[in-house]
């Protein structure tokens, strides 16, 4: 059974509405209570559809008629007021709103259904009669009615239902611009007009009255003076444009009158009335009393036709340009809604100011994507960055967005180092400045707020920041796009690092003087004066907060550009074990705070991938010539970065990653001593004495030869230990008297106890009370060549490898700690001079000089190429280098292994071997 909306009574006295109490059961007028679910929302009753009263006199319904006029045209011809008629086609409280649109706008399909069933229309047909079509264009409809005087009086009173739109304002057929009030009282006709009159008078009459049951204005609407148009009228093509996509109301269609009608609304408010001149003088008038006379805030106007013109006009002037015009249209959009035009200024000349991102967000993506490119050339810096106006998709900011606040709290105050030198160019000036800068423009993009409340976490934003943005816009366009992509990467990713939490974690940085004497220690650097120790203070939290030092708010900061030089080159001086114990410091100092994160991290270079940027790669730089000029040649970081075409940002952070060797402090200093006492306790153990002084005989002198520690040292630990040095009287000594011939070592007994016994030159010397190498060096003179053995005592012959190198042979045959030398010239050639080589192995320069010496004596040849000063770096020689060539083979390899790790035996000494051992 079909259903649909009724009262129980098809008539109700005028204004009385059907009573309902607050419970379940709702009384009707006939004194009936009926569950509140079977009640409508108008307060109908639901009861079968042949219950219905059908009209016996009928009007059928024209072309694109509304279905207000159709309900004037049926009471009319039913000679009732609609007043009573509504109830009767069950409209109930529909009757009590005071606009037309009551009666033709978001109507329930089952009254529509019922009235059709009553007038004895076609199901369905009063669907085109009522405005929710165009709901998806989200339109409202005007207040009261425009019309055409002449279709009116053609039509004899229908009104077309495109007249209640808002961009409906001029009539095609007849050429003219809609009628938009009485001419008699001034309001808009059907505005108001569910009166007892109407419905008794033809529709074209005015029936407005100051009350419901006053007297009707009784003008005659055909009255009015029509507008026309020039045939070729813009106004008449964009009435054009918009019926045509009325019509067809498909997607497309649908998103460009959505737009026109954010559009125009904007239009209304920014454009100059000047600029309406081409349409008419008529525009420019009214548009004038619009702003003067405040007529938006007027419901009856009589020009609102010839307004929403002209904004029709420009809007789809604006929707229909292409990229080269698109700006002109979209100009007067750009200007300050309070600005106060000068008088006499021309609307070219004003310039540009802020957008609305109110209204742009209204607009379509595509659209305001358009409108922002177009715009972009023309906006101040902050607006581009807001808009992202420089990016391949540029937007509006997000309504109520959440996620640019938390933006601060991935940014330091201080940018990283990395994306200092990417967006530093290498020729400028006033790094710090641009370093201070990018972090309070980062907050920018997307952000609602304007700029000074923007950026107030990390710096407040400055006119100057603005200037120079605009600057490096100018030589760099890509650099603030980089800033949009650096943004949308913290927004959806984000660095693993809370710099909010850290700032408020650590306000300052406690360090204590032991604390920074136990990383100097573990660094074997010298711990300095209180201004080395302010300096580390500033490195460390500088490096935990990202903090700006030059800022007066932190207890660290500069307080004057000495400082900060002298901060500078400390932190460009820093060597590599300091700076390792540094960050092993911040990292613990982290972990104590409860905040797991990473020391130092920023986003990845790959969010800029393709952008030409002022700046470089950090990684783009000769590591190798940059060690050469700074640490060999000893130049500065300015004038590195000159001679490198870089930075000096880039070039202080290179010198990071470069291993920077703790200087050779002299004796006197705390790092020398230091490096003493602990190699001393770790060395000159009870071990250590019972085996090199008591098992193997050798004395104090011996004793500091080999290990390099002055006698002071050798006996207070060898006190510690529970040892006492005995010092042999010289005439103790023993002597041979037939060894000697005059002041030189016999040749006959020489060849017997070194050719035949085989006797080390060490026990010869002991015998004679002379050293191992002079012995070695009346072997050398004399021929003598005896039992061949390498280091350790191992021998080595041709008969055990017979594949030696020629060089290598002659370095270990028949020569003691052969093996040894050539292992540590193998190991000195992997630094540049030979001081760092003696200090990374622990040895005495003039040691390690000595050991060379040798080694290039036995093989006949000079091996190393000694630099010229200090500062340079030392080369083998082409038999050098072929020696390094063969010490790299793996079968020579192994040997090395083998033979160079065994202790050399002792070169002098009280102790003394006899021939049968």
């Amino acid at each position: 059974m079909i259903v649909a909306l009724s009262y129980s009574n098809d008539r109700l006295p005028s204004g009385r509405i059907p009573y309902r109490d607050p419970g379940n059961l709702v009384p009707t007028s006939g004194g009936q209570r009926v569950p509140r679910h079977q009640l409508s929302a108008q307060g109908c009753r639901l009861k079968p559809m042949e219950a219905f009263r059908t009209l016996p006199l009928r009007v059928p319904l024209a072309q694109r008629e509304t279905l207000h006029s159709w309900l004037l045209r049926l009471a009319h011809r039913n000679g009732m007021p609609l007043l009573r008629l509504a109830p009767v086609l069950g409209f109930g409280d529909r009757l009590r709103v005071p606009h037309n649109y009551a009666l033709s706008w978001r109507l329930p399909p089952p009254l529509l259904r019922r009235i059709e069933s009553q007038t004895g229309l076609a199901p369905g047909a009063l669907d085109a009669a009522v405005l929710d079509r165009f709901e998806p264009l989200g339109w409202k409809p005007i207040p009261g009615s425009r019309y055409c005087t002449r279709c009116l009086a053609e039509s004899g009173g229908i009104w077309d239902i495109g007249w209640q739109l808002p961009y409906t304002f001029a009539c095609r057929r007849h050429r003219c611009l809609l009628a938009a009030i009485c001419p008699g009282c001034g309001r808009a006709p059907h505005g108001a007009d569910l009166s007892l009159r109407a419905g008794l008078h033809p529709s074209t009459r005015c029936i407005l009255g100051a009350r419901r049951d006053a007297r009707p204005c009784d003008t005659d609407l055909l009255n009015h003076p029509p507008q026309p148009l020039h045939p070729n009228d813009t106004r008449l093509t964009a009435q054009a444009w918009v019926d045509e996509r009325l019509d067809r109301m498909d997607a497309h269609d649908v998103i460009e009158l959505r737009d026109l009608d954010a559009l125009a609304p904007w239009f209304r408010q920014r454009i100059d009335p000047a600029e309406l001149g081409h349409l008419s003088e008529a525009t420019v008038t009214a548009m004038t009393q619009y702003r003067a006379d405040n007529h938006g805030i007027k419901r009856d106007q009589a020009t609102a036709p010839v307004i929403a013109a002209a904004m029709t006009v420009h809007a789809i002037g604006l929707l229909s340009a292409d990229d080269q015009q698109r700006y002109q249209w979209f100009r007067p959009l750009l200007r300050d809604v309070h600005t106060q035009y000068q008088r006499g200024q021309s609307p070219a000349s004003r310039g540009p100011m802020i957008l609305s991102h109110k209204r742009l967000s209204a607009l379509s993506e595509p659209l305001q994507r358009k409108l922002l490119r177009s715009a972009d050339p023309h906006l101040p810096v902050t607006e581009r960055l807001r808009y992202r106006t420089c990016t391949p998709t540029p937007r509006p900011p997000a309504p109520r967005s959440t996620t640019t606040p938390d933006r601060a709290r991935h940014v330091p105050q201080y940018l990283w180092p990395e994306w200092v030198i990417r967006l530093c160019s290498p020729h400028g000036s006033r790094i710090d400045d641009t370093a201070i800068d990018i972090p309070a423009a980062l907050l920018i993009p997307g952000n609602l707020v304007r700029n000074i409340h923007a950026t107030g976490e990390l710096s407040p934003w400055r006119n100057n920041i603005s200037i120079a943005l605009r600057e490096a816009a100018a030589r760099h366009p890509d650099i603030l796009t980089a800033i949009c992509n650096i943004a949308d990467y913290l927004d959806t990713h984000g660095p693993p690092i809370d710099y909010r939490r850290r700032r408020a974690t650590f306000p300052d940085l406690a360090l204590s003087q032991q604390q920074w004497d136990d990383i100097c220690q573990r660094a074997e650097a010298h711990p300095g004066t209180a201004t080395r120790f302010l300096q580390a203070r500033r490195y460390m939290f500088q490096m935990l907060t990202g903090a700006d030092l030059s800022n007066p708010v932190h207890p660290l900061a500069f307080r004057d550009s000495l400082q900060r030089e002298h901060y500078l080159s400390w932190q460009r001086d820093m060597p590599s074990a300091l700076r390792r114990e540094i960050r092993r410091h911040a990292a613990d100092l982290l972990t104590a705070a409860g905040i797991d994160e990473p020391l130092t991290s920023s986003p990845p270079g790959e969010c800029v991938a393709g952008l030409d940027l002022p700046g470089r790669e950090p990684d783009d730089i000769d590591a190798d010539q940059l060690h050469q000029l700074v640490i060999v040649n000893g130049l500065k970081a300015k004038a590195a970065a000159r001679r490198l075409g870089v930075s000096i940002e880039h070039v202080r952070y290179a010198l990071q990653e470069l291993h920077r060797p703790t200087p050779d402090y002299a004796g006197n200093t705390v790092v020398a001593a230091r490096k003493i006492r602990a190699r001393a306790a770790a060395l000159l153990t009870h071990d250590f004495f019972q085996r090199e002084n008591v098992d193997l005989g050798k004395d104090i002198s011996t004793l500091m030869a080999e290990t390099g520690f002055p006698r002071e040292i050798l006996n207070r630990y060898a006190r510690l230990a529970g040892f006492t040095f005995v010092r042999t009287k010289a005439k103790q000594r023993i002597r041979v008297p037939h060894a000697r011939r005059g002041d030189r070592v016999d040749l006959t007994w020489l060849q017997k106890q070194a050719g035949t016994l085989f006797r080390t030159n060490d026990d010869i010397a002991a015998e004679l009370g002379l050293r191992g190498e002079t012995i070695r060096r009346y072997r050398r003179d004399y021929g003598i060549r005896g039992r061949a053995t390498g280091s350790g005592g191992h021998v080595v012959t041709n008969l055990h490898h017979p594949s030696l190198p020629r060089d290598i042979g002659r370095a270990v045959e028949g020569q003691r700690n052969g093996w040894q030398r050539l292992h540590r010239f193998q190991q000195m050639m992997a630094y540049p001079s030979m001081n760092a080589a003696a200090v990374a192995l622990g040895l005495h320069t003039q040691n390690l000089n000595l050991q060379i010496q040798r080694l290039e004596t036995d093989i006949g040849a000079p091996i190393l190429q000694r630099a010229p000063h200090r500062y340079a770096p030392m080369v083998p020689t082409r038999r050098g280098q072929r020696l390094l060539d063969h010490l790299a083979q793996s079968d020579i390899r192994e040997l090395l292994d083998r033979y160079a790790g065994a202790n050399a035996r002792p070169k002098c000494g009280p102790y003394r071997r006899s021939a049968q051992q």
